[in-house]
């Protein structure tokens, strides 16, 4: 199971502070991904746009993590009003510690969960368990935090 923690960030600056920092918090520079709204990206097929192709990109990125469908337009709408996207993958302690971190940055609150999200059959896990909500859907883990986000998949 791999876990990501996930940063919205309002300015690139922000963004790339958290991007060093990460690597000087033991993330490989291959376990690091900074997304932004494309520029001039090519188009893929004549029914296309580069916009498209890239959200729908990303999109499927944060739905194979477990995000759910309001996670995903809240996140995409960061991006489409110029904010950054910073992943980081690696361990869960790393990730957590990931988390801390983008939130000590400033990681931009995205809305809410929607709604309670059912849990996995057979599961023990709790409803609160390490200072995060934790819910857990078809195997997969997601913590709440203030801004940033771990998405266990």
């Amino acid at each position: 199971m791999a876990d990501t923690a996930v940063g919205l960030f309002a300015h690139s600056d922000d963004a790339d502070e958290v991007v060093n920092a990460l690597g000087m918090l033991g993330f490989p520079a291959d376990a690091i991904r900074v997304v932004a709204q494309p520029r001039g990206a090519a188009v893929n097929s004549s029914t296309s746009t580069p916009q498209i192709d890239f959200a729908a990109a990303l999109g499927r990125d944060l739905s194979s993590m477990g995000a759910s469908e309001d996670e995903r337009e809240a996140f995409l709408a960061g991006i489409r009003n110029g904010n950054v996207l910073v992943f980081a993958t690696g361990s869960a302690t790393l990730a957590s510690s990931a988390v801390e971190l983008m939130n000590n940055h400033a990681a931009v609150e995205v809305e809410e969960f929607a709604g309670a999200v059912p849990t996995a059959t057979g599961s023990d896990m709790g409803a609160y368990v390490g200072g995060h909500d934790i819910s857990s859907k078809a195997g997969r883990v997601r913590a709440r935090t203030e801004g940033a986000k771990v998405f266990s998949w």
